[in-house]
């Protein structure tokens, strides 16, 4: 078992990125007006262009020959129903289809994705330097013979044959004071075991003076992707 931290931690986060964290924060009202008009304007789009498609097809189909026989007028009932449904289900398609550019505007102003996307962006060096790579997990910590990783969501991956465990830093974080390092594991030196707590069934990590209690699914994640992976 070996801990290592990146250095200088609370002097590598990208200033730019906290400002415009702050930005966001102070223009969240701005922003959601942004989101909900784009989002008006697409649901209006998206009816309008129902109601064209509609329309055409209706007159379209109206310009067929009805049938005079009894028979074959029965017969034309039944297409006209799943016309009309064909038609309805058609137009609907067709116009979420062309209005997606205004649907992805409005997603480009919602507000927890943009401060999620910050987060992540800040978090890209120590991504790199710890070798975050999927596959991964994250999961709560619930505690931990090291108190900095108790109550924390934390992310277990693989990297140089070992398995490390990292606060999270898939949604990320902008306080560098935040990264609380990383635990790299050698597959004999650890032991993985469930464990009731409370109501909870959680998973225990324990190497020699050092357990961690995690989440429960993190034990068949570790079982499957470490302890025992399969050969291609």
């Amino acid at each position: 078992m070996r801990y290592f931290r990146y250095k200088k931690t609370s002097e590598n986060f990208n200033q730019a990125l906290k400002e415009h964290y702050k930005m966001l924060t102070a223009d969240e009202k701005r922003i959601f007006k942004k989101e909900k008009a784009w989002t008006r304007c697409s649901m209006i789009a998206v009816c309008v262009l129902i109601a064209v498609f509609f329309a055409i097809g209706h007159y379209a189909y109206g310009l067929v020959p009805k049938p005079e026989e009894w028979f074959w007028k029965i017969i034309s009932f039944i297409g006209n129903i799943v016309f009309y449904i064909a038609l309805l289900i058609g137009s609907c398609l067709f116009a979420v289809i062309l209005t997606k550019p205004l649907w992805k505007k409005a997603e480009s102003y919602h507000l927890p994705a943009m401060k999620k996307e910050v987060f992540a962006k800040a978090c890209a060096h120590l991504r790199k330097y710890y070798k975050l790579q999927e596959p991964y997990i994250l999961t709560k910590c619930f505690d931990a013979s090291d108190q900095r990783f108790a109550n924390q969501d934390v992310c277990i991956f693989m990297a140089e044959d070992e398995l490390r465990i990292t606060k999270d830093l898939v949604h990320g974080f902008l306080n560098g004071e935040k990264d609380l390092g990383c635990y790299a594991f050698q597959r004999d030196e650890i032991g993985l075991f469930k464990k009731q707590e409370g109501k909870n069934l959680i998973a225990v990590l324990k190497s020699g003076d050092k357990e961690f209690l995690l989440g429960y699914r993190a034990k068949s994640f570790i079982e499957k992707n470490f302890l025992f992976p399969q050969k291609n």
